[in-house]
């Protein structure tokens, strides 16, 4: 039985794919070739050889099936709602805005540049060099504001919740 269908899906096969491009379906090929394929199993299945020829049954089945299915693929496109381009770039600019705020919170009682250079080495991960080099500053300027910043931090315990 399943060497029959394996034969008759070689057969018809380029019905299906026939019909899939009639329908000018671009995108999930793959998927409407599978729903090609399971009509035409329904399709061999439900035939009655005394109502005509299995080519024309099949091939109306098939592209039955497959509009069907377009259908319901375009129902649940119509209700996805999918956010424009700017809409992610806005998110991810306020998050990176409250992340910043969070980070801060814990060194409140740093001077701006004390401040900056946190932002810099934690949030963006820069090393001392980068910093001193993106900020026009001397490395031993960053360095002594490094090592200010983290003595007032062990000193004060505002990382005591990490």
């Amino acid at each position: 039985m399943e060497f029959e269908f394996e034969q008759l899906a070689a057969e018809y096969s380029n019905m299906i794919y026939s019909i899939i491009y009639s329908l000018q379906i671009y995108k999930n090929q793959d998927d409407f070739y599978q729903i090609g394929l399971i009509a035409l199993w329904d399709a061999s299945k439900n035939f009655d050889e005394q109502k005509g020829k299995f080519s024309t049954y099949a091939y109306s089945f098939i592209k039955g099936r497959i509009q069907c299915a377009l259908k319901k693929e375009k129902k649940y496109d119509d209700h996805c709602i999918y956010p424009s381009e700017e809409y992610w770039k806005r998110l991810q600019s306020d998050t990176n805005l409250l992340e910043i705020e969070t980070l801060l919170s814990y060194f409140r009682h740093l001077t701006d540049r004390e401040k900056k250079w946190v932002i810099q080495r934690f949030y963006k991960g820069l090393s001392n060099r980068e910093i001193a080099a993106m900020e026009n500053m001397n490395l031993a300027t960053v360095r002594s504001c490094e090592r200010r910043a983290m003595e007032k931090v062990r000193r004060d315990g505002s990382l005591a919740s990490f």
